[in-house]
């Protein structure tokens, strides 16, 4: 951080740059113009104060593009759209008067290499308007009208409209300037107040964006102080001893700040409704503690962390042998070397950035179209377009016999996968924030799998075929990773790198079952609710997660309870719920709740034999095709398994010979208790209900068994 600057003096600097529009009238049309086109010196001044107060340009950042819509424009247009059972293809110039020039200024300030807002938008909530819209607004958005026509903002005469290209993140207010000042190279900037009047807010927009910063980045990478019972006190003292930065107040959300100027502090003064009449902020504690000092105040114990050094990147913290309760992963090792995105990139194609995996590369232009080329040939780029802005992260793989596979991750923090083979757009995978930092893309042993990172120190792994997901908690540090044929995955950023081992059976236990299951699309659960939500809910029956487990058979036990009339998501779901109840066929990962799912797939088995109808003969027909499983069962080394089978045979109208000679068997001489009740209850001892009770099980569950 550079050396002290004195704040107090920050109204000269502000004088010696700004327009002085008092001589306007003292000087020809064509010479004020070139006054107010000389901006070069004003920028710098924004430069020089972003750097003053810490701000740097992520190295990583995709800039906001002028011509991409808002975030609030966006949301109502497809709440609009929904409404109205459209496509939501609007007329994107409907707000624009297209004959109105655009000051020079604003295209400037977009293109600013420094631009604080169009590199990091978060740190200043608002919603940026380009090209300008009009107010009063011929499409319906603005909020506020135009000018009055007793205004002294413009002469008499003059056009009322404003151009609005700036808005506070809800629209509460809007900046924008006269569209009679169009043509000027920087003109006045009018703030949007109470009762849809405006208020002259900045001398030109040059000076706007100076006072955007001022008031937005000392906010996040300043050292604070709030006042409190004191703040009558310090204002008088502020307003004897300090002088203002030179400008207006600052109106928004019915606040009216003015901002005092003191070696590297500032003293914000709301007159308005905002939540403080008094914020201090410095670049520095010390700088606090002294403006403190000159009040006669100690705020040693008042002195608030700035977020910047909250939020900054913190250094990786796994080491090797580290691991989660699960062991579905392992730190085989660590290294202090940063790791970027691990990504090969080519030059190629017209000075893009293509991210290459073998013959394969993928790019995303600044709307963030995606673009698939083939290295091995002159075939033209494959493209779509996601509608989630700038790609921040991209991956690609081709699979055999299937063509080429992308990932893209996008600054709004949303994640695709795209086949172009298919015919098919990008497809959604997941949505959080912040933007997406990582991805890969790997062909395991077991298939295709997609590793991702958000910069929220949670990794999120897929198995492509499955579907399945599992989110990893590695702790901070990590903004890259990269995935390896042999499931090693390396996590890492500018603090160091680590190498970690994936048990893909404690990873996605439900991978296996999840690749056989149909779809239940065209089913019925008892509720209304969504059918395919039950293959989710079998899903994570097998999560390592217990309550997770638990809250997933609690709602299987409302979706498809047999007790009434059966629903045909139950019978379908009858095959997995007895292969995970009976730990056959799902992987590595013991069920935490399989009493209760093979007791819910029991219940439906009695309902399926209780009644007729078309799906209980669907049941029927499934039942009979696996009687002569169950005998295999019954000779498995779990006990889990031999349990089930045994209850299975139990709740079955027809059974294999064979399996009344192991039920006899294991009734009488299995070493597990809870083996030798169920094959008791096969062969109709009903005392054995008891003790299956006594071993976890619900009576009710059981009951439906007795032959």
């Amino acid at each position: 951080m550079s050396g002290m600057i004195d704040y107090g003096r920050f109204a000269e600097r502000l004088r010696s740059v700004m327009p002085r529009w008092g001589d306007q009238g003292r000087t020809t049309p064509d010479e004020f113009a070139a006054h107010l086109a000389d901006t070069a010196p004003r920028w710098e001044l924004l430069r020089r104060f972003q750097e003053e107060w810490g701000y740097e340009v992520p190295e990583d950042a995709v800039p906001w593009q002028r011509w991409s819509e808002s975030e609030h424009r966006e949301y109502l247009r497809r709440l609009k759209s929904e409404a109205r059972g459209e496509d939501g293809d609007d007329d994107p110039f409907e707000s624009v008067d297209l004959s109105l020039p655009i000051p020079a200024a604003l295209d400037e300030w977009w293109e600013l290499p420094f631009n604080s807002f169009t590199h990091s938008p978060r740190l200043y909530w608002t919603n940026p308007e380009y090209p300008p819209t009009l107010r009063p607004d011929p499409g319906g958005y603005g909020v506020a009208g135009g000018l009055s026509d007793d205004s002294a903002l413009v002469p008499a005469g003059a056009d009322r409209r404003v151009c609005v290209f700036k808005a506070e993140y809800e629209y509460c207010n809007e900046w924008g300037y006269p569209a009679a000042e169009a043509a000027l190279p920087d003109p006045r900037v009018l703030v949007s107040v109470e009762e849809g009047e405006w208020a002259l807010q900045a001398g030109s927009l040059s000076e706007f964006f100076l006072q955007l910063a001022v008031q937005r980045l000392p906010s996040y990478y300043g050292w604070t102080v709030y006042g409190g019972e004191d703040t009558e006190r310090i204002l008088a003292w502020v307003k004897d001893e300090l002088p203002t930065l030179g400008f207006r107040p600052w109106r928004e959300l019915g606040q009216h700040i003015t901002v005092y100027g003191a070696p590297d502090a500032l003293v914000f003064h709301d007159t308005g409704y905002g939540d403080f009449e008094l914020i201090v902020r410095g670049r520095t504690e010390e700088a606090l503690l002294a403006l403190g000092t000159r009040m006669g105040l100690d705020w040693t114990d008042r002195i608030e962390t700035p977020r910047s050094v909250e939020e900054a990147p913190k250094p990786i913290a796994l080491v090797a042998g580290d691991s989660d309760e699960a062991d579905r992963w392992r730190v085989l090792s660590t290294s202090p070397d940063p790791m970027e995105s691990g990504t090969e990139r080519s030059p190629e194609s017209d000075g893009d950035s293509w991210t290459v995996s073998g013959t394969l590369a993928v790019a995303s232009d600044e709307d963030g179209t995606l673009r698939v080329r083939r290295l091995d040939t002159d075939a033209v780029p494959l493209t779509a377009d996601p509608e989630a802005g700038p790609a921040t992260a991209l991956a690609c793989i081709q699979l055999p016999g299937e063509g080429p596979l992308i990932a893209s991750g996008h600054r709004d923090g949303r994640l695709f996968v795209w086949m172009p083979d298919s015919g098919d757009g990008p497809l959604e995978v997941a949505r959080q924030r912040p933007k997406v930092s990582g991805l890969a893309l790997a062909a395991t042993a077991t298939g295709t799998a997609l590793a991702a990172c958000w910069r929220d120190d949670v990794v999120a792994l897929w198995d492509i075929a499955s579907g399945e997901r599992a989110d990893l908690d590695l702790g901070p540090g990590i903004t890259a990773v990269r995935l390896d044929e042999d499931l090693r995955l390396t996590v890492g950023g500018p603090s160091g790198r680590a190498v970690v081992r994936l048990d893909v059976d404690m990873l996605w236990p439900a991978r296996e079952l999840m690749l056989r299951v149909v779809s239940f699309e065209d089913a019925a659960c008892v509720t209304d609710t969504d059918p395919e939500v039950v293959p989710q809910r079998l899903a994570r029956l097998l999560s390592w997660d217990a309550e997770v487990a638990r809250r997933a058979m609690d709602e299987l036990d409302v979706l498809l309870a047999p007790d009434g009339e059966l629903c045909s998501a139950a019978v379908l779901a009858i095959a997995y719920l007895t292969q995970i109840g009976s730990a056959v066929g799902v992987g590595a990962y013991p069920c935490h709740v399989r009493r209760r799912v093979l007791g819910l797939a029991l219940r439906i088995v009695g309902a399926v034999y209780a009644a007729e109808g078309r799906w209980h003969e669907v049941g029927r027909e499934f039942l009979d095709g696996i009687t002569h499983v169950l005998p295999d069962m019954l000779e498995e080394k779990d006990p889990v398994t031999r349990t089930a089978g045994a209850l299975l045979v139990a709740a079955l109208e027809e059974r294999d010979e064979r399996a009344d000679v192991l039920l006899r068997a294991l009734a009488t001489g299995d070493p597990v208790p809870e083996v030798a009740a169920a094959a008791a209850l096969a062969l109709g001892d009903a005392t054995a209900v008891d003790t299956l009770v006594a071993a976890g099980w619900q009576r009710a569950d059981v009951d439906s068994s007795l032959p």
